[in-house]
């Protein structure tokens, strides 16, 4: 079996915890609050990029290493534990954003020796996903995301090795349902 994991809010805590983190950091770097909303508010659909966001601001890089600094905090330490246990060639990111910022969480959370392939798409995951899929086309594929729009624009007929699990509030049960 092959597994493939989103980044944000299924591995990483993005919401609300890192988020959080973020504003108040930035807070501490002289932006108010009122500002950093509006300005992610603006970016929806798109991906965040807090090096440019910083640069927009005109705040010193030093506050992107100082915000990424305790990314393993962050971490789903339970799902993490089992990601361990099924082994690195077993395991892939596929994540979606800004690829410098995804990077940077993922290394500075500790975690990228735990995984195979990390890809980080600017939008759509379907065609990594499927090229996974492809690739792997013997073994069974789960894919863990936390937005059913991820799922649900899939091929399940084309790649009938696929399958998909909504990382809702039951989210490490139904992928430990699996595994079993």
């Amino acid at each position: 079996m092959k597994f493939i994991f989103d980044f944000d809010d299924v591995l990483f805590h993005s919401t609300p915890r890192f988020k959080e983190h973020l504003r108040v950091s930035l807070e501490k770097a002289g932006i108010p609050r009122m500002e950093v909303e509006k300005y992610t508010e603006s970016l929806k659909g798109k991906g965040f990029s807090l090096k440019e966001f910083l640069n927009k601001f005109s705040v010193n890089l030093d506050w992107y290493e100082e915000i990424l600094r305790n990314s393993e905090e962050f971490i789903n330490q339970d799902l993490f534990k089992i990601i361990r246990k099924l082994g690195r060639k077993n395991c892939y990111i596929v994540s979606y954003g800004n690829e410098e910022f995804q990077l940077d969480k993922i290394k500075k959370a500790g975690i990228e020796a735990f995984f195979l392939e990390i890809i980080v798409v600017p939008e759509s995951k379907k065609g990594e996903i499927e090229k996974i899929c492809a690739k792997h086309k013997d073994e069974q594929v789960i894919f863990i995301d936390d937005k059913i729009k991820n799922l649900e624009n899939l091929d399940l007929k084309k790649y009938p090795n696929l399958k998909t699990i909504l990382y809702d509030e039951q989210g490490l049960e139904k992928f430990k349902s699996i595994l079993l």
